[in-house]
């Protein structure tokens, strides 16, 4: 079972050994690598990415909002929002976070090549933040910056940029309408006014 990052417990000052358990709690991924062909079939075989339709090999299934940007969001929400780790309100909306980011909106099928290089810029990303000098450069800049340049220059980091925002949009909205006591519904709201606080600072507001 994937575990909470350790880039996400540091964000809501857990402790930086935090036992597995709690760590699997907290965490959003899930496998969806099963979904390949239902999201192939709902996204009409069209890599979103690149609106070509994909080829037969090197296939990934990628969430089009990296998991790992929801779960610093999460963990910033628990820290300001003083959840507490391991009840059952936090139980709760870390489901209902997850269930929203694994759903086929969230996902798309792409290339090894382009997952790749489009991972590269969150985690460049995340990691300015635990400095705290993310807001002075946008993801595109980060993208173009390394192994996602190529992705910039074709065209293909603007789409991927555009599939995350509207990714975001009905994952958001699909959030607004689950029905949660109220300690679950703070948490969950932290989590999305979060998310958009870190999309807006990546310049993808």
């Amino acid at each position: 079972m994937p575990l909470l990052t350790r880039a996400a417990a540091r964000a809501a000052e857990l402790p930086a050994e935090l036992p597995a358990d709690a760590r699997r709690d907290l965490c959003l991924r899930r496998a969806v690598s099963a979904k390949r062909d239902a999201v192939l079939a709902r996204r009409r075989s069209v890599d979103a990415y690149t609106d070509c339709v994909v080829g037969t090999s090197g296939l990934q299934v990628d969430h089009v909002l990296e998991i790992q940007l929801a779960e610093v969001a999460l963990a910033r929400s628990l820290a300001t929002t003083r959840a507490r780790v391991g009840s059952m309100a936090t139980a709760h909306a870390t489901e209902v976070l997850g269930d929203a980011l694994n759903e086929f909106e969230n996902l798309n099928v792409t290339s090894a090549r382009i997952n790749q290089a489009k991972r590269g810029p969150f985690t460049a990303a995340l990691n300015r933040l635990h400095s705290d000098r993310l807001r002075d450069v946008t993801l595109e800049q980060l993208a173009r910056a390394g192994r996602a340049r190529s992705l910039v220059d074709d065209g293909t980091w603007s789409r991927i940029e555009t599939s995350i925002v509207r990714s975001w949009d009905a994952a958001a909205d699909a959030l607004g309408d689950v029905g949660l006591m109220p300690e679950s519904r703070r948490l969950v709201d932290a989590t999305c006014d979060e998310v958009a606080d870190l999309l807006g600072r990546l310049g993808l507001g």
